[in-house]
């Protein structure tokens, strides 16, 4: 479209654009068909689709949306080329997802891995940097799961998903609390973490010399805040 032929008060080209008003029809009638057939091709892609996305899903799903795009508006574009893309779509994924349960290489690398970001109370500093992760984005998903501090915790996986799981010591030990420093609870009183304190940053739990005045001998951090228990 040239710019002289782009006027505000062309009300015709606001409603229909440059095709005739007879096409408005034919867009609700490819939106049936191509509705159908996606109906029909999600279906075919397995229950997985209806669940946590991954890597490869994901892009299934913005592929998809790419394809029916110009076949759906696009009156010089017929429904035969985005039926084909479909099938073809449809094609690589089922091909990826038999490759992947053939090859652990292929799995790898279409899905993803699991990570421990979380190993008896400590953070995995490394693997959070690793996976773009900050300390406070972890520490909301752990209040999800009615998580207080991360003494309770043994192991926290970061699944290949994004989904979390966490398996809890049978015994909590003092911890590093995950709530909001405004609503943190006051140092305690008595028990197991009367007097100890935590690293800020990593979680590890201080001996009695360890903060005093001294950095963290675990990640080298100064910061020191009062034990959960």
């Amino acid at each position: 479209m040239k710019k002289e032929d782009i006027i505000f008060s062309d009300w015709h080209r606001w409603l229909f654009g440059t095709a005739p008003p007879a096409f408005t029809g034919e867009v609700a009638v490819r939106a049936i068909l191509l509705f159908a057939c996606m109906l029909l091709m999600m279906r075919l892609l397995g229950r997985r689709m209806k669940g946590q996305l991954s890597i490869g899903e994901l892009a299934v799903i913005l592929t998809l949306g790419a394809i029916i795009g110009g076949g759906l508006q696009n009156p010089a574009m017929g429904l035969l080329p985005s039926l084909v893309a479909l099938a073809v779509i449809l094609f690589m994924h089922r091909m990826v997802n038999w490759l992947a349960f053939k090859y652990r290489p292929v799995e790898l690398l279409e899905q993803g891995d699991m990570s421990l970001i979380v190993r008896d109370g400590l953070l995995e500093l490394a693997t959070m940097q690793q996976h773009a992760l900050s300390q406070e984005q972890l520490f909301g998903l752990l209040r999800n799961k009615k998580i207080a501090h991360l003494g309770e915790l043994r192991r926290v996986y970061l699944e290949a998903n994004g989904r979390l799981s966490f398996y809890k010591l049978p015994e909590p030990r003092p911890g590093l609390s995950v709530l909001p420093r405004a609503d943190a609870p006051p140092p305690a009183p008595d028990g197991p973490a009367h007097g100890r304190r935590v690293c800020a940053t990593c979680g590890h739990l201080a001996s009695a010399t360890d903060h005093a005045g001294t950095r963290c001998p675990r990640c080298s951090a100064d910061n020191w805040l009062p034990a959960t228990q």
